[in-house]
């Protein structure tokens, strides 16, 4: 069995570490070689090679591989899926931000007459989320409305950059997506404002409306339900830091005028972004998806609520952990073969329940709950 990692920031360095201890050949790719390199190091064994995604040689790069887990920015993932089919490799990866999202399920016939299977979204969110909102569906005769939340705190209070920075500025300004009333519809970035208590030890916080790959598929894939919703909560400096650079223009994709020629703002700050250094310290963050289903069972209202909560586990943060499990995880199942052929939500690709299990085995606090009134 042969996993490919391709991408080696925090990330894709936390799903090599996550996947060194599993009996399998672990290779990490990433256009930077040395950042490659320093995956494997932390990973403790493997093999590295320098290849950009974005290039005609990522196919060949994964030949031979059985599975490729994807830790990129998310506009990169199409791409990414077509090498995968061309090299006759397995697919897993973060998410899509809907639209992508949308575009890769377009691949399913083609996969799955290739033999090949795909899970599109198996992080904490969208993944845990679609699963929860599985395994609520299957507990439930009925199912009216999903809402999915996720929250995070740093006991630092301090800005950083918890994930790919291009996502967190899409996150913040695209216009995000409500399936409400049987109607999937845009909504500004950052409407829907929600005092939400999380388990603790995050508690309450303000979450709000952005783009996400869940909406995308659970109107459709959970029969029956009339309303989706998915709100998030970063860290409160992360969150004022990056509504500060939305709001001066700085997330900006449209060239403006400078001494020095056109340039776009968001160019300027990621590239910015990318000169912070990495924390060093320990890690004292704390990280909480929560997804209520609510319909009826037994000819009475009930609701089903799955919590997954994760603190720093052996030097990885809470938030790169939670994210990584799912998607290591995954990798071995397909590489196992066990996921039918196709591109898959996770909500239709993988079997909900066991998932789960294995995820709490490896150090996710999970809680599933059903009450009837």
């Amino acid at each position: 069995m042969r996993i490919a990692v391709l991408g080696a920031g925090i990330m894709g360095t936390t799903a090599a570490r996550l996947l060194a201890p599993e009996d399998a050949d672990l290779l990490v790719l990433d256009a930077d070689e040395g950042r490659a390199k320093a995956a494997v190091a932390a990973a403790g064994r493997g093999e590295s090679a320098p290849v950009d995604a974005g290039s005609s040689g990522l196919a060949e790069a994964l030949r031979g591989a059985d599975v490729v887990a994807t830790c990129l920015p998310y506009r990169l993932n199409l791409a990414v899926l077509e090498a995968a089919l061309e090299a006759g490799c397995a697919y897993a990866d973060l998410g899509g931000l809907f639209h992508t999202t949308l575009r890769q399920l377009d691949l399913h016939d083609r996969f799955r007459a290739a033999g090949l299977s795909a899970v599109v979204g198996i992080g904490i969110a969208p993944g845990v989320t679609n699963l929860f909102a599985r395994i609520g569906a299957d507990r439930l005769d009925t199912v009216t409305s999903i809402d999915m939340l996720n929250g995070s705190i740093d006991e630092d209070d301090s800005f950083g950059v918890p994930y790919a920075a291009d996502t967190i500025l899409d996150e913040l300004t695209l216009p995000a997506m409500a399936f409400e009333g049987g109607e999937l519809r845009e909504v500004p970035a950052g409407s829907g404002a929600k005092a939400y208590r999380f388990p603790e030890p995050i508690g309450e916080l303000e979450a709000v409306y952005t783009l996400h790959s869940e909406l995308a598929t659970l109107p459709r894939t959970i029969e029956g339900v009339r309303d989706v919703r998915w709100r998030l909560a970063l860290p409160p400096a992360i969150a004022r830091g990056f509504g500060l650079l939305a709001a001066l223009g700085l997330a900006g994709t449209d060239p403006v005028e400078t001494s020095a020629g056109p340039v776009a703002p968001r160019e300027v700050t990621l590239a910015a972004l990318a000169r912070l250094p990495r924390s060093d310290g320990p890690h004292r963050d704390a990280e909480a998806t929560v997804v209520e289903v609510r319909g009826t069972r037994e000819g009475r209202p009930a609701v089903f609520v799955g919590e997954a909560t994760t603190r720093p586990v052996d030097g990885l943060s809470a938030g790169a952990f939670g994210t990584a499990l799912p998607l290591a995880v995954a990798a071995r199942w397909l590489a196992e073969g066990r996921i039918a052929p196709g591109v898959h939500p996770p909500e239709e690709g993988i079997t909900a329940e066991p998932f789960m299990g294995e995820l709490a085995e490896r150090g996710m606090s999970v809680r599933l709950d059903l009450k009837t009134a």
